[in-house]
């Protein structure tokens, strides 16, 4: 631990904070936090939000407790799992399936065709191959057959060929534009103008060549990162956002919006890249390394919470869970552990997420029950509003799934979590190797390592 000291009297701006500070308690920071601290430095967490989670967020209205941002846990997350065993929380398989009887509903225009008479709807003016596929299945289908050979092909130089609009690669390979209008709809991209086609088939990559099966955090996703803040040696300070790092060859100075300071020998910046880009760095990083965090956008995702009051799909018989190219965009039927359906997301990406984010949220409520209704007059009165999130209008966040914009990734995979310094970087978004909560985790881990080696 001797490389964690600091030279007597350094940065006497601000009272000493510790050998490491880490700012970020989501799952990389917290992950962080704690091998740090294993490896015998002292920590302090510093987080600007008024609770730890980051894009884990368990609330509850109306006496249901739900998520509002990420659920999954993958079979395979080792370090995810590991984790919440060593802090005593459950990872449990998800909750009753959606009832089959509830079907599928695609709605073009003000019209609703369920999906098994999608084949002979004369809205489905797809021809060809595209005639037999319903729309939610058509980007999968695309990026099925582009698929990558092996699990780490991304890294392969010669698929830089492949760092080109999602668009493109998609359109040259014969789908049509109404093909690809509909692809743009409710998959997990900003759209497929403003992703890279090699960051998607990576992404599809990890997936296909992953463990089977997820899990959900018994008690709500929350759960995790409030056990891991728990466990720490002292508590995450919260309210604290960092806007100033000065850094030196003997150590780091931290400035906080309300102006505290804090300081340590070494720094982590546990941060999704957009709220990173915002944080003034003296002296500062690289250019090209700026720039990749600028440029690392994520997608907006917006998602109303609705109580429906009474079984209005059995009144007016259509199909529950929806996809659709006007408002509501798509519609998730959720049932509680009972069977019966007690919640209704309507989930909202890209540009009609950008949308949503316009409006207040008492309007976003009104805006998103008005167009139900409109579709479905049966659930005229029937849906009671719990709660709405956007994550792309929440500075701290910037959005919910990182990707890598055309033309950026060898940049990316360059400057992606190289350290400057003593300043060293965690987030999912670091991490292109693993999907989803494990790269959050396994990036405050590789950060860590790399303090305690130094």
């Amino acid at each position: 631990m001797a490389a964690l000291s600091l030279v007597p009297g350094m940065l006497r701006a601000a009272p000493l904070a510790g050998d490491v500070i880490v700012v970020g308690a989501g799952l990389a920071g917290l992950a962080a936090a704690h091998a740090l601290e294993v490896g015998g430095a002292r920590v302090t967490v510093l987080e600007a939000n008024p609770r730890v989670g980051g894009r884990l967020q368990t609330v509850e209205r109306n006496g249901l407790r739900f998520e509002i941002g990420g659920v999954e846990v993958g079979t395979g997350y080792a370090r995810v799992h590991a984790h919440a065993q060593r802090v005593g929380v459950g990872i449990v398989p998800p909750s009753a399936a959606l009832p089959t009887a509830a079907g599928l509903g695609l709605v073009l225009g003000d019209a609703l065709v369920p999906a098994p008479q999608w084949g002979q709807s004369p809205l489905n003016t797809l021809q060809g191959r595209e005639h037999g596929l319903l729309p939610p299945m058509l980007l999968s289908t695309a990026i099925g057959e582009l698929g990558l050979p092996a699990v780490d092909s991304w890294r392969d130089p010669a698929n830089l060929t492949l760092d080109i609009p999602l668009s493109e690669l998609i359109a040259g390979k014969g789908w049509s534009a109404q093909a690809l209008q509909w692809m743009d709809i409710g998959n997990s991209f900003s759209s497929l103008q403003t992703i890279s086609a090699l960051d998607a088939l990576r992404r599809d990559a990890l997936r296909r060549f992953g463990s089977r099966g997820t899990g959900w955090v018994q008690g709500g996703s929350q759960a995790l990162p409030e056990a891991m803040a728990a466990s720490l040696a002292q508590p995450p300070v919260l309210g604290a956002q960092v806007v100033r790092v000065e850094s030196s060859g003997r150590g780091v100075q931290v400035r906080c919006a309300d102006g505290r300071r804090f300081r340590a020998a070494h720094l982590v910046l546990a941060l999704p890249s957009g709220p990173l880009s915002r944080i003034a760095i003296d002296p500062a990083p690289p250019a090209e390394q700026r720039a990749v965090w600028s440029a690392r956008r994520s997608n907006a995702v917006t998602t109303v919470h609705l109580h429906p009051t009474r079984k209005f799909w059995e009144e007016d018989g259509q199909p529950l869970s929806l996809w659709g190219d006007g408002a509501l965009q798509r519609v998730f039927a959720v049932p509680g552990g009972d069977g019966e359906i007690n919640r209704l997301i309507v989930w909202l990406n890209g540009a009609r997420a950008q949308q949503a984010d316009q409006l207040d949220r008492e309007a976003r409520f009104a805006w998103v029950i008005d167009a139900m209704e409109r579709l479905r007059p049966a659930s005229k009165g029937a849906l009671q509003p719990l709660e709405t999130r956007s994550w792309g209008n929440d500075p701290l966040a910037d959005g919910a799934f990182s990707e890598i914009a055309p033309g950026r990734f060898a940049q990316t995979l360059r400057w992606n979590n190289t350290p400057f310094g003593r300043i060293h970087f965690a987030g999912e978004q670091t991490e292109l190797h693993v999907p989803g909560m494990e790269a959050a985790v396994s990036s405050g881990e590789r950060a860590a390592a790399a303090i305690l080696s130094a």
